[in-house]
């Protein structure tokens, strides 16, 4: 019989040490996120204050508005009809493409544009010949409008001249 009390008793030891571990790890556990707690409370600084604009002023008063006030646009392209079969299906776009640029350099833009018609609306064709079905349904066409705005600017020249592009026209127009 005294070997049962030894294994009973041995038996009780390792259920105090899991406990006594248990307790030892939790306690450490406890302590490391008070101190992290405390750290980042004393270190962290709290919120900022933020101070807002006049109500009567607006975001736009100040230099972003006059840079919008001195672009203009120049129309390039009109009803201008490419096609595209990359989706298994003939589509004909129906695009119209126009330049958004600063105002001190519309007489610029407009000579170059003019100079350089044919080669800008061969890049056009190009890129709408060669963009994926998922690219001509994106809702702003982002891709499409930096597609053309490297192009254009490579074509004549200033990548700075062009402020963005607008395609207000884009039609898919089913051809089979």
């Amino acid at each position: 019989m005294p070997d049962v009390e030894e294994q009973e008793v041995e038996g009780g030891k390792k259920k105090s040490r899991l406990t006594k571990t248990l307790a030892l790890v939790l306690g450490i556990a406890v302590i490391e996120g008070a101190g992290f707690f405390g750290v980042t409370k004393f270190f962290g600084g709290g919120p900022q204050n933020t101070y807002g604009e006049e109500a009567d002023a607006h975001v736009l008063d100040g230099e972003e508005a006059q840079d919008i006030a001195k672009t203009v646009e120049i129309e390039m392209l009109e009803r201008f009809r490419v096609p595209n079969d990359r989706s298994g299906r003939l589509y004909t776009y129906d695009i119209s493409v126009a330049l958004k640029i600063p105002g001190a350099r519309e007489e610029d833009a407009v000579q170059l544009v003019a100079d350089r018609n044919r080669e800008i609306s061969d890049r056009v064709a190009r890129i709408i010949r060669a963009a994926d079905p998922p690219v001509l349904r994106e809702p702003e066409l982002k891709t499409i409008r930096t597609q053309l705005r490297q192009a254009i600017g490579e074509v004549i020249g200033d990548q700075d001249l062009i402020v963005e592009v607008l395609i207000p026209r884009c039609v898919p127009i089913r051809s089979d």
